[in-house]
């Protein structure tokens, strides 16, 4: 890992900290793209632009929003599915796909 690639990773490491933010990573392409159907069928909203996701998508990015609650999902043909924000929302989440929330970063997507 790159100089610049630590220090946006120990930036955004505090970040979760602060702001009692998890990590679930990484999520196979079936599960990451129904975790984004389910969210946004129980009245998630899509913030950005929508692009067609596609397993061979290179890098793909959403942010999920309800309320205050701010999901961020990110697809990377390498690094698989990311899902980061509050562990209020994500400690289910993480339960449902098996996959541990963590407040460290194991691989980076930037």
């Amino acid at each position: 890992m790159g100089l610049l690639t630590n220090f946006k990773k120990s930036r955004l490491e505090k970040k979760f900290k602060k702001n009692e933010w998890v990590i679930i990573q990484p999520i196979p392409f079936a599960q990451f793209e129904q975790l984004i159907v389910d969210h946004v069928d129980t009245g998630w909203e899509i913030e950005d632009d929508y692009e067609r996701l596609a397993e061979t998508t290179l890098k793909w990015q959403c942010e999920l929003r309800k309320g205050t609650s701010i999901l961020t999902c990110i697809w990377s043909s390498k690094q698989k599915g990311i899902v980061y924000g509050p562990e209020r929302v994500l400690s289910g989440l993480s339960e449902k796909l098996g996959v541990p929330a963590s407040t460290t970063i194991t691989s980076t997507w930037f």
